[in-house]
Formats: structure tokens, C-alpha cells, sequence
């Protein structure tokens, strides 16, 4: 009887290539990761929203900015597109999130009338010629009336 490598009739098990998808190990603890501390794990991992428009993340209002999740250490701008605003919503090394809030306000290129210095009340003030007139009365009479010195 001659040697068979595969005594099943030449059946040869499949070669294994591991594919892109994840198992459900990795499932588990990318669900975990994304899932903030002290909630309930869910049936459905949670999906993180695609950037849609060349680039631009729109929410409806700081309160969907605020709930809108972030990776540790990143930041994403979100255009409110109900206001003229854009949040930065950003989270520190530790995942610690933050929200700012920045308003959208057109520059124009032609400024119109540039807003002048609040206008002085000059009548508080003290002319030169009116202040050498009152030094030149004070230091013709003494401030305290000398005092005769007395003779021991």
C-alpha cells in the first residue's frame, strides 16, 4: 500500500487566509472602546457617523455636538445647520470630551465707517497756559504760614 498524506481520498483542507473582517472577540472590545464608562453594553455596537459633504459634519444643535463621539486625543469641527456656528469638539489623551462654541460671522472685505475713540470731555481737563497760572499763585504764598523760630 503506497503512502497518501490525506487518507480521505486526496481531500486537502483549505489554506487559511485571514480575512478583513474582524472576529467577535475584536467586536467586543472595539464596541467597548467606543461605549463610554459606566453604560450598558448594547445588542448593536454603536456607529460612529460618516462625514458627509466633502468633509463637513452637520448637526441640528449643541446637543447632538455634545453627544457626538470622539477618539481619544482627536478633534472634529461640527457645523450647526440650523445657527451659524461651528462646534470643536474635541477629547484630551485620557477621552475626557469637550465642546467649544465659535460663531460664524462674515468678514467683509471694505470695512465700512471704522469706529472712532469715545469722545473726551475737555471741559474736565486742565489747559498749559491755565496750569502754569495756578503753580505761579502757589509758589508765591507759602502752603503753611512759616514759623517764627524762638529764641532760647
Amino acid at each position: 500500500m503506497a503512502y497518501q498524506p490525506y487518507p480521505y481520498g486526496g481531500y486537502q483542507p483549505a489554506p487559511y487566509y485571514p480575512g478583513p473582517v474582524p472576529d467577535q472577540l475584536a467586536q467586543l472590545r472595539q464596541q467597548q472602546m467606543i461605549q463610554p464608562p459606566g453604560q450598558p453594553m448594547q445588542a448593536n455596537p454603536i456607529q460612529q457617523p460618516a462625514p458627509q459633504n466633502g468633509g463637513i459634519n452637520w448637526v441640528g444643535s449643541k446637543t447632538e455636538a455634545d453627544n457626538w463621539p470622539i477618539a481619544p486625543g482627536c478633534a472634529v469641527a461640527l457645523w450647526d445647520s440650523n445657527n451659524p456656528v461651528i462646534y470643536l469638539r474635541q477629547a484630551d489623551s485620557t477621552g475626557k470630551p469637550s465642546t467649544k462654541v465659535y460663531d460664524l460671522v462674515e468678514r467683509t472685505d471694505n470695512p465700512g465707517p471704522q469706529q472712532s475713540a469715545p469722545q473726551i470731555d475737555m471741559s474736565q481737563y486742565v489747559t498749559l497756559e491755565q496750569l502754569e497760572a495756578i503753580l505761579a499763585e502757589r509758589l508765591k504764598k507759602p502752603a503753611r504760614p512759616a514759623k517764627p523760630k524762638e529764641d532760647e
